[in-house]
């Protein structure tokens, strides 16, 4: 299971709470080498009167990856910004799969 930090201004509910850590537990099958992940929430960014700023930080070898949105509900904002994530560890797996594959080719055609 990986360190997964989650921090809001105002009191996220057991359920909810639940609900964002098994999503992030989930990344680990596309991204096994993910060190720490770290959620945060904001009030008013300043884009609307009651919107709820939801940030994510996947923190792996390399560049981290990072999303986030702004919705009225905090938990909306932090599902788009969790599929938005999501998309780019799944990129990422595929781009280093991508290049060990051709690695792999270079080597056979050598021998």
């Amino acid at each position: 299971m990986i360190s997964t930090t989650i921090e809001a201004p105002f009191t996220i509910s057991d359920d909810d709470r639940k609900i964002m850590q098994d999503k992030m537990n989930d990344l680990q099958k596309y991204e096994s080498r993910m060190t720490q992940i770290n959620v945060y929430f904001k009030d008013d960014d300043g884009k609307g009167h009651e919107d709820m700023l939801a940030q994510i930080r996947v923190r792996v070898p390399g560049a981290d990856l990072f999303a986030e949105n702004t919705d009225e509900s905090a938990m909306r904002a932090f599902n788009m910004a969790y599929n938005a994530v999501k998309r780019q560890v799944k990129d990422r797996r595929s781009k280093l799969n991508d290049h060990h594959s051709n690695l792999k080719e270079n080597i056979v055609t050598e021998i």
